[in-house]
Order: C-alpha cells, then structure tokens, then sequence
C-alpha cells in the first residue's frame, strides 16, 4: 500500500497536478515512464492494483466498465506482472518495490535537470511534502 501510495504521490508531483478526475492517467503516464518496460495493459493492471489495496483494502478491482481485476501477491516470480487465468493477476512484491525504487532515482534525476519538473514539484510540495506531527 505504501509504494501505491508512493506513486500517486510522485506521479502528483510529476504532472503537476493534484485534481481528483486526473489520478487515473496520472499514475498510468508515471508508471508508464519510470517503470519500464510495462505495457498500457501491465500499467492498468498496477493502477487497479493500486484501486484494490487504497480503497477496497483487499485484492478486488473493478472498473466503471465492468472488468474485474482478481490479485496474487507473490515475490521472486520471474515476472513482474503474469495472468495465469480469466480476470486473474499476479504481482512480484519485490519487482514492485525493485521499479519503486528506481523510478524514485530516475524521476530526482530529471527533477534536478528539468525547470519545468522542477516547478510542477515545488508547486505541489507545499501541500504534499511533509506530514506535521504534533
């Protein structure tokens, strides 16, 4: 839940923008760019993913259209992202945490080289960069 929420954080900070009716294409243009390769149905998949675990709390997703997503967590598979049936996913944990930690990596890169990655994090990190305690 923690890398999930991790990327709508960066992928926020990416598109400079926080609107409530972009988070969908948000994090699928982040995770597109910084988690390749992964197919738009693989990026899909990690969004609904992403749906099952911050707003169902469970393994369960399914769009407004109606497709239902079924999710295995697994680690060290071979694979990121594998379908072994009809409306079934399984997810490497690891490899999700492995494209996490790189995409961070890549994504300060072109953040301290790009003015205009620069300015969409600065605008937002006024109100998503720290938690206050206390």
């Amino acid at each position: 839940m923690a890398i999930l929420a991790g990327i709508d954080l960066l992928a926020k900070f990416y598109a400079g923008s926080d609107k409530i009716n972009e988070v969908g294409p948000r994090f699928r243009k982040f995770i597109g760019k910084y988690f390749s390769p992964l197919s738009p149905n693989d990026q899909e998949t990690v969004y609904q993913l992403r749906n099952s675990l911050l707003h169902s709390f469970g393994l369960y997703s399914e769009t407004a259209k109606g497709r239902k997503y079924q999710f295995a967590l697994g680690q060290d598979l071979g694979n990121f992202i594998s379908s072994p049936g009809t409306d079934v996913y399984v997810i490497d944990i690891r490899e999700l945490h492995r494209r996490f930690e790189s995409a961070v990596i890549q994504y300060q890169s072109e953040l301290e080289n790009d003015p205009t990655l620069e300015k969409y994090f600065s605008t937002l990190f006024a109100k998503y960069g720290a938690i206050r305690i206390g």
